[in-house]
């Protein structure tokens, strides 16, 4: 047995995290419920429990990365951005709690001081993590001063309210419910103000700068860390359906709600962006984020929209029960279709139809039908990719038999593209090539099976066309080989056979003429005309034996076999025929088999230096296997293949075969082939009528 594989070690640092912001909400819940609506309002504060619960959300999401990363930077931005907003919330209760009381409790005026100029780092953390997520490093080039620039930046506005002349501004709107007690700049407010105006300038505009940063790394970025970016711009979307959704309902607990969502969702995604981010589908987030907002907007409208009419068109008119029930009618009869029409044209819009499987598919299987021939298929697929996943850009490969490529282009091509193999079985027969940035070039799992399914239908419908061109091709060697045959048939009929026998008879007939007056003639003649008779029939049997060896019928297929081994065997050779259980063989199998096994061992007796040499037949499911190895030099990677190795597959080739030439490691040369064999079974009846 395995030994159990010990958990990963935690971090103290990640306890600590977690029990400070859980202290912050713990003692801001108890001051909350004792502070009175007129001490919050004495002291300009709220609810401390609220920020002290986003900040712990915060923090919470940071945790998982501190207990297996603790060294993380952007790990350490959200905890200490987490800990700041936890600890903002804290110091805003005990500030209405401590200005309760008569004299201010100790730390009052700390509290206030924090929640008024402290406070205002809050939102340091989030151009911090633009520019430092996924790796926790600045991005190098020339990009990397301009990630410093931005931290500054961000970082102006909160320091120049750290330590604010609060005394001097009090008729500018910056008095304070107390005097805090904490250090202020020795400087003229007015000029204070002009500085605060380029600190605000500053600060704000660090955040689209942060953006550009992210962009830039985005842009560089591959692999994992491209997948790592995919999970922020998801929470980046998130965010703004949430906020977008608290800014319509305009409502203060929303706004909180949607605070803390905000803040989970960004700190959840960056979580599982930097320690596990293939674990979830996270193009699919962003494909039904980006639809499902789409709609939901959509709806927003629609809902504005038909309350407006009813309240233009009924006005007081109607009582509540009259007009709910309207509402309803309306909402079963015309509204709920137009919902799910808009819903589905959108989703169509943005990413095409890639939601409708069986029908992309089946319209795919149709197009290729309709046009038989590849040359026209492959335009199609590309354009019915293209408008299936809605893309700008579609390129289909085929590769072709001879050499070469054959391909259909749907749009113009990006920078970037990614490569997806069309495969049958295990033969590669060609390539799509499809956009490899954008938001509808992210494929999610669904999508990625819809893809090879497409790609299924166009292996099978290149396959099925290449199977007709070599069909064709087949039969145009065929007909050559039948008439190239009956040529060499002819010539040596015409040219051999015919002129030696014509020879023979003339000199029977001069034999019969001298045969009464010069005997000695005659028996020369008849000589001649006995060797030309013994030449003929040499000829004969060669001719015979280019059709079909006589072996084979003399001996059949082992003992034919075994007789060419012993011919080529040798002192330095040893060749032997193996053979299991065969069954009936057609004619052309046995023909190939002694052509095949002959041709091996004809090459391994030239070339390979072997000592011993094993022709082994076997009968297989479907077809016949013949296998020749032998223990020789082998043959070298760039040795080109000779007639003998070309002679061998095609002899296969020609029956529906395959071959396999290969030198294993242990030295020598395994040459085999597979003839393919029609075998019925005896529970099998073929049925066949005129």
């Amino acid at each position: 047995m395995h030994p159990a594989r010990p958990a990963p070690r935690v971090a103290p640092v990640a306890y600590v995290v977690a029990a400070l912001a859980l202290l912050a909400v713990g003692l801001c819940i108890p001051l909350d419920l004792v502070n009175e609506p007129a001490d919050r309002a004495r002291a300009l504060m709220g609810w401390g429990s609220f920020s002290a619960l986003v900040g712990a959300v915060g923090a919470g999401t940071a945790v998982p990365v501190l207990a297996r990363h603790p060294r993380h930077p952007v790990a350490w931005v959200i905890a200490l951005t987490g800990l700041l907003w936890a600890f903002d919330g804290l110091a805003e209760s005990w500030s209405a709690y401590g200005m309760a009381h008569t004299p201010y409790l100790p730390l009052t005026g700390f509290a206030v001081w924090v929640v008024a100029q402290l406070g205002a780092f809050l939102m340091v953390g989030l151009p911090l993590v633009l520019v430092l997520y996924p790796t926790g490093r600045l991005v190098p080039g020339r990009w990397r001063p301009v990630s410093i620039g931005v931290i500054a930046m961000a970082c102006a506005l909160p320091v120049l309210l750290l330590f604010a002349p609060v005394d001097s501004l009090e008729g500018d709107g910056f008095a304070m419910p107390l005097e805090t007690g904490m250090p202020q700049l020795p400087v003229d407010g007015d000029l204070y103000i002009a500085l605060l105006t380029v600190g605000r300038t500053l600060t704000l505009l660090s955040i689209p700068l942060a953006v550009a940063v992210l962009l830039a790394r985005q842009r560089r970025a591959s692999g994992r860390e491209r997948l790592q970016l995919r999970w922020l711009l998801w929470a980046a979307m998130t965010c703004l359906v949430v906020f977008g959704i608290a800014i319509v309902l305009h409502n203060g607990w929303i706004v909180t709600i949607a605070l803390v969502v905000a803040f989970a969702v960004t700190g959840a995604s960056i979580t599982i962006g930097i320690l596990d981010p293939e674990r979830w589908d996270v193009d699919a987030l962003l494909a039904a984020t980006g639809v499902w907002s789409a709609v939901a907007a959509i709806v927003v409208v629609l809902d504005l929209a038909l309350l407006a009419l009813l309240d233009g068109v009924l006005g007081e008119r109607l009582s509540e029960g009259d007009a709910t029930l309207l509402v309803l009618l309306l909402a079963v009869t015309i509204y709920g279709p137009l919902r799910t029409w808009a819903g589905a044209v959108v989703r169509r819009v943005l990413v095409g139809r890639r939601g409708d499987r069986y029908a992309v598919v089946t319209e795919l299987a149709a197009r290729l039908e309709e046009y038989g021939d590849v040359r026209r298929q492959l335009p199609a697929l590309a354009s019915e990719l293209a408008e299936a996943f809605k893309l700008g850009f579609v390129r289909v490969e085929v590769f072709r038999h001879g050499g070469g490529t054959l391909a259909a282009t749907h749009g113009d091509a990006p920078d970037e593209i990614r490569e997806v193999p069309i495969r049958y079985g295990a033969e590669e027969v060609g390539r799509l090539e499809l956009p490899a940035r954008g938001v509808r070039s992210m494929l999610s799992k669904r999508d990625q099976a819809l893809l090879f399914d497409v790609v299924r239908q166009a292996a099978m419908a290149v396959r099925s066309s290449r199977l007709a061109d070599d069909l064709q091709a087949s039969r145009e060697q065929l007909v050559l080989a039948r008439e190239e045959d009956r040529r060499r048939i002819r010539r040596d009929l015409h040219d051999g056979l015919g002129p030696a026998l014509g020879g023979v008879a003339m000199r029977l007939d001069a034999a019969g003429n001298a045969l009464d007056h010069d005997p000695e003639t005659s028996r020369r003649l008849l000589a001649q005309s006995r060797q030309e008779i013994t030449d003929a029939l040499a000829d004969v049997r060669r001719l015979v034996h280019g059709l079909r060896p006589p072996a084979l019928d003399d001996l059949g297929l082992l003992a034919a076999l075994r007789q060419q081994a012993e011919r080529l065997s040798s002192t330095e050779l040893g060749a032997t025929v193996d053979a299991e259980d065969l069954p009936p063989l057609p004619a052309a199998v046995e023909v190939a088999a002694y052509r095949i096994a002959s041709e091996a061992l004809t090459n391994t007796a030239r070339h390979a230096d072997a000592g011993c040499a094993v022709v082994r037949l076997a009968a297989v499911p479907g077809a016949l296997l013949v296998e020749v190895t032998d223990d020789g030099v082998g043959i070298a990677p760039e040795v080109t293949a000779g007639v003998g190795l070309r002679s061998i597959r095609e002899r296969a080739d020609e029956l529906g075969g395959r071959t396999e030439i290969i030198c294993p490691p242990g030295g020598g040369t395994r040459v085999r082939a597979w003839l393919p064999l029609s075998v019925v079974s005896e529970d099998t009846r073929i049925e066949e009528t005129a």
